[in-house]
């Protein structure tokens, strides 16, 4: 269960704004354009902690059967990013 310190920590390294990348990538190649507004409200829903079932309900529509596998490999990016976090392992910064 993650504690009140992760979640601050989860905000404080900005864990969902190092997933936008990612996930305009996988928009992309999903969609065949970019997507900024999709974008948006997918980084926007995960930093209101929404739950993987719920997102896979909001996202159907929009990525018909391609949903369930963002989801999946979006939620193994997001975990991956909270136990970096979490370990105190540094983020490399693009410069």
């Amino acid at each position: 269960m993650l504690t009140c310190f992760t979640f601050f920590n989860i905000e404080k390294h900005q864990v969902h704004e190092r997933m936008r990348p990612w996930i305009s990538k996988k928009i992309m190649e999903f969609l065949g354009e970019e997507e900024a507004t999709l974008v948006d409200f997918i980084v926007s829903n995960t930093q209101q902690h929404v739950q993987a079932s719920q997102m896979l309900e909001l996202l159907q529509s929009i990525l018909d059967e391609e949903a369930e596998m963002f989801v999946l490999k979006m939620w193994r990016m997001l975990i991956f990013e909270i136990k970096r976090v979490e370990a105190g392992v540094p983020v490399k910064s693009k410069a």
